[in-house]
């Protein structure tokens, strides 16, 4: 089953992100500027805030990630990412608030070159 990706289309780290999942697996990604956020059931907020996953249900966040990378192969890392629970959402959200700080960069420059 397809899914929709909803993403922020100005953030480098994050197309970079839905490019690399879209090398991996087939999915519909769609940034978060472009769409009405009511047709997907969704808020404004609700999208400008995470990554939005829509599939058999509705993902945000960290499992809105570990929908994608169970798309895209990684079946036991996303296990891993379901299973921290509060530390996964913890870990996504530190990301999204230091998207131009060092150690996101660093993981930018690597997701880049497994493209």
């Amino acid at each position: 089953m397809m899914c929709t990706v909803i993403y922020d289309g100005e953030c480098d780290f994050c197309r970079t992100c839905v490019d690399w999942v879209k090398a991996r697996a087939e999915i519909k990604a769609v940034a978060n500027q472009e769409i009405n956020p009511a047709e997907f059931g969704i808020t404004r907020e609700q999208c400008e805030k995470s990554v939005v996953v829509v599939a058999d249900k509705t993902y945000f966040a960290a499992k809105a990630v570990a929908v994608l990378l169970d798309k895209s192969g990684y079946k036991v890392l996303a296990k891993l990412l379901r299973l921290s629970g509060k530390l996964g959402e913890v870990g996504y959200k530190y990301v999204a608030e230091h998207r131009n700080g060092l150690l996101v960069a660093a993981l930018h420059w690597v997701i880049k070159r497994t493209i």
